[in-house]
């Protein structure tokens, strides 16, 4: 019997601290998003995790990665890249809700080319962002994500005659200062 009573007991004591923990988890408004704007840009994976430290801030960390090339020879476009950035959000009324600012270090490793031009590029880039936006509650637990910004940085690049020749044509190390692209984002909080 007293065998028993101490598994009922641990039993007891694990799904009590499971419940509580979900009863935090519930109010902390973590998300989990993806932005519409990436995967359009030739099918740029993507994925960002926010976490609160208080009610008017959040932390937000993410991923891009795009491995695609379309086309062959001439006819080649890509926009291959890897990214990763890692800041935060100001919300003035409380996070996940309204207007926002926010601010990234940036770090991302690229090569694109035959896109508006009939030239190629590789390298990588780092950085901050600045920019700003707005979530729209669409539901209890699913927002409407919409911003833009502007990136900040060094780009270490070569740029080649063609994306498919190889033929170098400059390597260049500059500072820059270039829009950071657009948010149409979904993004599921819990």
């Amino acid at each position: 019997m007293k065998r028993i009573s101490n598994k009922v007991r641990r039993w007891g004591v694990v799904a009590a601290i499971l419940l509580f923990s979900c009863t935090l988890l519930s109010g902390q408004n973590y998300s989990i998003s993806t932005n519409a704007a990436e995967w359009l840009a030739l099918g740029t994976i993507n994925a960002y995790g926010s976490a609160p430290v208080s009610r008017h801030v959040s932390l937000r960390g993410g991923a891009a990665y795009n491995p695609f090339t379309f086309g062959s020879g001439e006819n080649q476009k890509y926009f291959r890249h890897l990214e990763f950035s890692f800041g935060a959000r100001y919300w003035p009324w409380f996070v996940n809700s309204g207007w926002y600012l926010s601010a990234y270090a940036d770090w991302a490793k690229y090569a694109w080319g035959g896109i508006f031009t009939s030239k190629a590029y590789e390298g990588y880039a780092y950085g901050a962002k600045l920019g700003g936006g707005y979530a729209l509650m669409l539901d209890k637990g699913i927002n409407l994500e919409m911003g833009t910004g502007i990136f900040m940085g060094i780009n270490n690049y070569t740029r080649y005659s063609c994306p498919k020749c190889g033929r170098k044509e400059e390597k260049k190390d500059k500072f820059i200062l270039a829009p950071a692209g657009i948010l149409l984002g979904i993004s599921f909080v819990f």
